[in-house]
């Protein structure tokens, strides 16, 4: 399926970082901030929900590629702002660059691309790897 989705396209997503989003070595010193891995998954979901506009019930979309830098911290608490926007379409790829803020600053950024397929087919891939 090629999506019909035009570059720029953006979604924001805000957030609030809760106790649950930072790393358990780090709570042990009493430091609470956002961990790398739970930052990309929030950009990856961004991401999601903009494409997700744009599927029907016989398509999802999977993320295949991300490279992202985490740039500063963002202490329990600390309300981020999410967003993707979309900077390239080739057929069935979509590639977005993504930003974590919080207010000015920068707390990550990068690339996410992510692929749109038949739920069908890859449900039988599922089955074929478990």
């Amino acid at each position: 399926m090629e999506i019909n989705i035009g570059i720029n396209e953006e979604h924001i997503k805000e957030y609030f970082v809760q106790e649950s989003d930072c790393p358990i070595f780090l709570k042990e010193k009493n430091i609470c901030v956002m961990s790398t891995p739970r930052m990309i998954a929030l950009m990856e979901t961004t991401a999601k929900e903009l494409l997700d506009k744009y599927l029907d019930q016989e398509h999802i979309s999977v993320g295949y590629h991300v490279d992202v830098y985490h740039k500063a911290p963002a202490p329990l608490g600390a309300k981020l702002v999410f967003r993707a926007k979309v900077i390239e379409v080739v057929k069935n790829k979509v590639k977005f660059e993504v930003k974590c803020l919080m207010g000015d600053i920068v707390i990550g950024e990068g690339i996410h691309e992510r692929a749109i397929v038949s739920w069908n087919k890859f449900a039988e891939k599922s089955e074929k790897v478990s």
